[in-house]
């Protein structure tokens, strides 16, 4: 994602894609660190959206269905896919990938570019996590292409047609719904089930006394069983 972001500023165009074999010091979010061993994919897709900064977020959602379809793609069964909110992939209630957004502001209302970073396990998995070498023996060549071709056109989606068509496919495939959850942010935990995520992609918790709270971010931890 430096690396993007350096090209980002250095006039690259959209559609700038930055590719690790391995990475040192791979990131997620809140700080949190991303193991990055040889044979993942580890991409970075650089963006320039002509839409308002606060719609920006909506990109973790098309970022997330472009994985489901990369991995239905490469043999992965549609039923075993979760998309875990606001930016995880899922495979039998496993990690799989995470995505991480990065944006730089322009000088009106919208962004200089967005900066997309996606990780996939393709050939190995940290403990708990899953990768696609469980399901089948896709090359990682042929995830990375593949993953650019879904991401290239639900991405041409979300600029002509809104997120409206976006946040229904992701819902098909949402993880927990119906289910407890925790979100926890900055100074409180809140607590309720998730109901849905609304047309501007924040989740929506119903708490135990009925009413329903919108959750813009903050860290959520499903209890499924």
């Amino acid at each position: 994602m430096d690396e993007a972001q350096r090209l980002a500023e250095a006039g690259a165009p959209e559609g700038t894609v930055v590719q690790a074999g391995i990475q040192t010091a791979g990131r997620g979010r809140f700080g949190n660190t991303w193991t990055s061993p040889e044979g993942n994919l580890y991409t970075t897709t650089l963006f320039r959206p002509q839409v308002a900064t606060r719609f920006c977020a909506q990109m973790s959602f098309v970022c997330a269905v472009a994985l489901s379809d990369t991995l239905v793609t490469c043999g992965v069964p549609k039923a075993a896919i979760g998309l875990k909110w606001p930016n995880d992939v899922l495979v039998d209630g496993k990690k799989i990938a995470g995505i991480l957004l990065e944006m730089r502001s322009g000088q009106g209302d919208t962004p200089d570019y967005l900066t997309a970073g996606i990780g996939v396990n393709v050939a190995v998995a940290p403990e708990g996590g899953t990768a696609i070498s469980q399901y089948s023996d896709a090359p990682l060549d042929e995830v990375r292409d593949a993953l650019l071709g879904h991401l290239g056109a639900l991405y041409g989606v979300w600029l002509t047609q809104g997120f409206m068509p976006i946040r229904t496919r992701w819902l098909e495939q949402a993880y927990g719904v119906g289910k407890p959850v925790t979100a926890r942010m900055a100074e409180r935990k809140v607590e309720g089930v998730f109901e849905a995520i609304d047309h501007d992609g924040n989740l929506i918790l119903k708490e135990p006394a009925g009413n329903s709270r919108t959750i813009s971010s903050g860290a959520v931890h499903f209890r499924v069983s």
